[in-house]
């Protein structure tokens, strides 16, 4: 019983701290993130943080906030599903500054997660432009695949599109990639 408890308490705080750092996740963000937890039990622990005003449930249901001023970011909505493809590899994660959406790392390599929306290519290659040697990769997220040829500053190790219900496609500039 004390086993479960810490358990419990433990993806509590884990959740709180989610939640500080990106503002705004998806059920199905935190559903994949803790795939142990039945969706029963998930719901249970979101309704003991909100009745600890801990987090706040938007007002779709969809998205869970950490406080009723935060507002769902469709830049890191997209990068955390990319963030979730890596989930069994990653370290350590973090969200980031403009122009990089998150950051993360695995045993071997680190990768910023940068969102590009449509129309903002030229503005997001001056910004990445700069790259040093130990930069960490660079995986961008773009609305649809016509937007790759547009894209051109270094680092950049795949592209992708990610759906509304989370799955990720990944691409090169030659085409589509099979990881």
């Amino acid at each position: 019983m004390q086993h479960r408890n810490q358990q419990q308490e433990s993806h509590l705080s884990e959740i709180t701290r989610l939640l500080s750092m990106y503002h705004a996740l998806s059920l199905p963000q935190l559903g994949k993130l803790f795939p142990a937890l039945t969706d029963r039990k998930l719901l249970l622990l979101l309704k003991r943080l909100e009745k600890a005003g801990r987090l706040v449930f938007g007002p779709d249901g969809e998205f869970i906030l950490y406080t009723k001023d935060c507002v769902p970011n469709p830049s890191t909505t997209a990068a955390f599903w990319v963030l979730l493809d890596f989930r069994e590899d990653i370290t350590f994660h973090t969200a980031s500054d403009f122009p990089v959406t998150l950051t993360f790392y695995t045993q071997s390599d680190a990768y910023d997660v940068i969102h590009i929306p449509e129309e903002k290519e030229i503005l997001m290659n001056h910004a990445l432009s700069a790259y040093t040697e130990d930069s960490p990769r660079r995986i961008a997220v773009v609305s649809h695949a016509g937007q790759i040829p547009l894209l051109h500053f270094p680092g950049i190790a795949a592209f992708c599109t990610v759906s509304p219900d989370g799955k990720v496609q990944y691409y090169r500039k030659q085409g589509v990639s099979d990881t």
